[in-house]
C-alpha cells in the first residue's frame, strides 16, 4: 500500500497535500522508512473523536528513488 503511494507521489509535482486517512497513514510509514520528507501534523482531538489535518509530502528521498527502481509499479496495481 505504501509503495503504491510512493509511486503516485513520484508522478506528481511535489510538494503535495494528502488528506485521505489511508494516504496520511501511508505517508507516515514512508516518512518513518526514510523514503520521503513530509510534514505530518498530529491529529486534533474533537468532540466526536480525532481529525487529521492534511499532511504534506515535500520530496522523495534518494532511498525512496531506489525503492521506485527496485519495485516498479505493476500494471493494474
Amino acid at each position: 500500500m505504501s509503495l503504491v503511494l510512493l509511486h503516485k507521489l513520484s508522478m506528481v509535482e511535489l510538494p503535495v497535500a494528502v488528506s485521505v486517512g489511508d494516504d496520511v497513514d501511508g505517508l507516515r510509514i514512508l516518512k518513518i522508512a526514510g523514503h520521503v520528507r513530509a510534514e505530518i501534523p498530529q491529529p486534533v482531538r474533537t468532540l466526536s473523536g480525532y481529525d487529521q489535518p492534511p499532511a504534506v509530502a515535500l520530496a522523495i528521498t534518494p532511498l525512496g528513488r531506489q525503492m521506485l527502481e527496485r519495485f516498479p509499479l505493476r500494471p493494474g496495481a
